[in-house]
């Protein structure tokens, strides 16, 4: 699939302001307002995808239907499950089904508020949605990898800026292709 910006306008209600809204995908990290609008005020976007959080299942077999903590380790990023996640996050397996939300986190340990409805094998990696921190082992002595979303606006060349982050492959440190793969939803404010 093509990387891709896609956008609608609406008029807004208030005087001779315009919204733009729109999606963006796969690389696709910059949008043209030019010709649409002579001044941004202000811009934002969410993430729609979930990323690796940089944590697998580290269980022999399986973690079981009806667990609350999870035995992880963190496979291709350094340090130990409290780099990767935090208290208040919520976790997703894989395919984008809802776990829980993070009561707990040691070393090795990760705590949701809600059991397990499907079990996880061994090497499941945890996700989450729209932002993972995480310290890979190929550089973690210089940088810890943050998958949130930045939006900048470029007004010498009339261009919002959709930041996501590199594509992170969790279960190998070695896919550092610097290609996003995450989508989402943006929103820009302007006068016409």
């Amino acid at each position: 699939m093509a990387a891709t910006s896609t956008g609608d306008t609406r008029t807004h209600v208030m005087g001779d302001l315009l919204m733009i809204t729109g999606t963006f995908s796969e690389g696709g990290t910059e949008f043209s307002f030019d010709g649409l609008l002579s001044t941004v005020f202000a811009a934002g976007g969410h993430m729609t995808n979930t990323v690796p959080s940089g944590l697998l299942i580290n269980n022999g077999s399986a973690e079981a239907i009806g667990q609350t903590v999870l035995t992880v380790d963190t496979g291709s990023v350094a340090g130990d499950a409290r780099s990767c996640v935090y208290v208040g996050q919520t976790l997703y397996n894989a395919f984008g089904a809802r776990l829980g939300k993070i009561t707990a986190v040691t070393a090795t340990a990760v705590t949701i508020d809600t059991a397990l409805v499907e079990a996880m094998a061994d090497n499941d990696a945890l996700h989450v949605l729209g932002a993972s921190k995480m310290s890979l082992l190929a550089d973690a002595a210089i940088t810890a990898q943050n998958n949130s979303l930045d939006v900048s606006i470029d007004e010498a060349n009339s261009l919002v800026i959709f930041d996501a982050g590199r594509n992170i492959d969790a279960t190998d440190s070695n896919n550092l292709t610097g290609v996003s793969v995450d989508s989402g939803r943006f929103w820009i404010l302007g006068q016409r």
